[in-house]
């Protein structure tokens, strides 16, 4: 699939992804905006914003907030969220801004192992001293609580057995600070923020997996119903009566400075 392409799956179910799904993200938005000190005034991109929370985050610390993603529908509600930001539809491996426009680029789960030409893009739009900060899944989230949704959609799907492996390889040890050095970044030590997705109760929580667009993909190859049973088969085990769904979630991520 290229970027193009992207729209088909992700923009699929954009109102609930937005509404539903994306929310339940924001301590990792928070932990990498404070990460990399978004603040007043600070010239600032989001690549592949899809539906725009961090964006929106970002500009109410003050930032002159920009956002790119390859999903029109997701734009639609990012530009409704945040009217006042530069958000664009278009390619992360050819971003259409000058060289050294922005004081802070970040990607949220949105740049991945085989993605090095967006590295080396959000370089480009970097100034000097200016920062990247990257979050991806912890290597082996299988054996985490937030592992049973991929389990759930690769069972049933070989399109995602194989490509979750290459996209996954960001998370592996030295991996992220590889990609951003050959773009010549200077990478710090990884970091992590851990906390729980929280359903109101399985149907949320099958809703809210079966608008991403790894979910769309095994639904092309399976059908709906066939992803939703395993999703929810998946997550039964999770639901406690008083307290809904709580799945732990385990975000590493790495922020790399361009030299000045």
């Amino acid at each position: 699939m290229n970027w193009k392409e992207v729209d088909k799956g992700w923009g699929d179910q954009a109102r609930v992804w937005a509404t539903v799904m994306e929310p339940r993200w924001w301590p990792e938005f928070d932990a990498l905006l404070r990460a990399t000190e978004v603040g007043d005034a600070t010239d600032y991109l989001d690549i592949a914003c899809g539906s725009g929370l961090m964006i929106n985050m970002a500009a109410r610390r003050g930032s002159k907030s920009h956002g790119l993603d390859a999903s029109d529908r997701l734009l639609a509600i990012a530009k409704r969220r945040t009217p006042d930001a530069d958000i664009r539809h278009g390619d992360m491996n050819s971003l259409p801004w000058s060289d050294a426009t922005f004081d802070v680029v970040t990607s949220c789960r949105g740049i991945w192992g085989p993605n090095q030409q967006a590295v080396h893009e959000a370089a480009r739009v970097l100034r000097p001293g200016g920062c990247l900060g990257l979050s991806f899944f912890a290597a082996g989230r299988e054996a985490s609580q937030i592992g049973k949704a991929f389990k759930a959609i690769r069972r049933i799907s070989e399109h995602e057995v194989e490509w979750s492996t290459q996209l996954g390889e960001i998370g592996l040890e030295g991996r992220a600070e590889e990609m951003c050095q050959l773009a010549g970044l200077t990478p710090e030590p990884r970091q992590g923020v851990e906390f729980d997705l929280e359903g109101a109760d399985l149907d949320h929580e099958v809703r809210a997996w079966m608008s991403a667009g790894p979910a769309w993909m095994a639904i092309q190859e399976r059908g709906a119903e066939e992803v939703e049973r395993s999703i929810r088969e998946e997550f039964a085990d999770l639901e406690e009566i008083d307290f809904g769904i709580r799945t732990r979630v385990l975000i590493e991520f790495v922020v790399a400075r361009k030299p000045s």
